[in-house]
């Protein structure tokens, strides 16, 4: 296997992760120089050891939507005291995920609703406009846009 990120300039606009599954319930993703393990597709049991393909996929768009208003926020100067999301995903039919005979609909994400709560000393106009100068940058925002129902219901509150 060879090396291929040092082929990728700076400014690259594609990343190559590297997936192995050696053990039955987790794969492993190597990201640079970080490892992460991902468990099943879908796992309806609440004790279920491991992170799910999907809750990684759910909260990664929650994370980009925190830490991209984080960020842009402090390169504009304003205050953020408190930030927060809460991302709730339906599937069209997690029925079929497990082969149900007779089931229509497909395992995929038909929905997504992210409620964000943003506390800061701003008034409610500025913090909007940095959260629809913020929408437009963001790439999970913006892919999960055109492909299903997503739903961002960002809340202001005075700090």
């Amino acid at each position: 296997m060879t090396d291929r990120s040092l082929d990728v300039p700076m400014n690259r606009s594609h990343w190559t992760l590297r997936v192995t599954a050696t053990d039955q319930e987790a794969a492993h993703v190597f990201a640079r120089r970080h490892r992460f393990a991902v468990g099943r597709p879908l796992h309806f049991d609440a004790g279920y050891s491991h992170v799910t393909a999907l809750e990684y996929v759910l909260g990664a768009l929650g994370a980009e939507i925190v830490n991209g208003l984080r960020l842009a926020a402090r390169g504009r100067r304003i205050t953020l005291d408190d930030i927060e999301a809460v991302v709730d995903g339906q599937l069209d039919n997690p029925l079929a995920y497990l082969e149900v005979i007779g089931v229509k609909g497909q395992p995929r994400l038909k929905a997504v609703v992210v409620t964000v709560y943003l506390a800061s000393p701003h008034d409610e106009q500025t913090l909007s406009t940095l959260w629809d100068q913020t929408r437009a940058r963001l790439p999970l925002v913006q892919t999960f846009s055109g492909a299903l129902a997503l739903t961002v219901d960002v809340r202001f509150a005075a700090a």
